[in-house]
């Protein structure tokens, strides 16, 4: 989570303030170390198989380079790319105002483009019979399809929920409950621990959802409104969130739910969690039947493509 520097107005109801996010310099030099670090630990492990390594980092970054440039399109604010050995890497940013329609195109904007270039790759291949293509394509495919799983939080869980569960909360954690069983199921029979810290992740947004949801329902009861961002909530509104927040929240029982501390930052981050943004529905049942098929035309083609039995996973390695 980004830590948030505070500044405290004079005395009688302000809200605190939350300072500019850390210089763009920082964030691109975090996203060099931790790149740097994840590849690394792929090469002390797997040091004999540098080509390999080279080509899943190149994959890797491609994919978040289009969530990146998306989000920036898009006007995003504090946009970071960070990456974590064995569990992939992640683009984070804040939007100004959630349009599902933007989201649906950050979402895609990392596998759809990677598929596409897997084919094209698989296409120069078959041309060439340059055993380097078929391994960038076989990368491309195999991490892009992989995320475009309908399993939360993979860009496809991500996706559907975008489109059909944003508001539901009850299917939106069943949802999250279907998707750490089928990633349960993943890890046994593929004798990978990995998955299973994927798992626990899962576990914990759906702890942290229900505490969400517990303080949305008491603001709902008491008609606070919670569907505006940090900066267009007025102190009023802060303090009466920030009242009924702090009893439900663990990590916030050491603060007085009606005395504002010297120090609110863990308060603005959960209040962040509770705070949904402005949510503009913009997408209508046709565009929603478009991206279906576009997603699952991108998830299923290039399983065809590849069924080819000279073509097998083994040719990575």
């Amino acid at each position: 989570m980004n830590n948030h520097i505070i500044e405290m107005n004079d005395a009688g109801g302000k809200k605190p303030v939350m300072e500019a996010p850390a210089e763009s310099r920082n964030a691109f030099l975090k996203t060099i170390v931790s790149l740097a670090l994840y590849a690394g630990v792929y090469y002390f492990l797997f040091g004999q198989n540098l080509q390999w390594i080279l080509i899943l980092v190149a994959v890797m970054l491609f994919h978040e380079a289009g969530h990146f440039v998306a989000m920036k399109l898009f006007g995003y604010k504090d946009v970071r790319m960070f990456f974590v050995p064995f569990l992939g890497a992640f683009v984070s940013g804040s939007p100004g105002t959630i349009s599902q329609r933007q989201r649906t195109a950050t979402l895609l904007a990392g596998p759809v483009p990677g598929v596409l270039a897997g084919i094209v790759f698989l296409i120069l291949y078959y041309g060439t019979g340059n055993d380097l293509y078929y391994r960038l394509s076989l990368m491309l495919v195999l991490l892009n399809v992989f995320n475009l799983l309908p399993v939360s939080p993979l860009d496809g869980g991500q996706l559907l929920e975008n489109l059909f569960f944003y508001s539901g909360r009850i299917i939106q954690g069943a949802f999250i409950i279907l998707s750490a069983l089928l990633l349960f199921y993943l890890a046994v029979v593929m004798r990978n621990p990995f998955i299973l810290l994927v798992v626990w992740l899962l576990i914990w947004r759906l702890r942290n959802m229900n505490v969400v949801n517990k303080v949305r329902s008491t603001l709902e009861r008491d008609n606070i409104s919670y569907h505006k961002t940090y900066e267009a909530l007025s102190d009023t509104d802060y303090f009466e969130i920030r009242k009924r927040m702090i009893p439900h929240v663990k990590k916030l029982r050491a603060y007085d739910p009606n005395d504002i501390s010297d120090d609110d930052a863990n308060v603005i981050e959960w209040m962040n969690k509770i705070l949904t943004g402005n949510v503009k529905k913009d997408m209508g049942t046709n565009e929603k039947v478009a991206v279906i098929i576009l997603w699952l035309l991108t998830l299923c083609v290039p399983f065809f493509l590849f069924l080819d039995k000279r073509l097998t996973i083994h040719s990575l390695f």
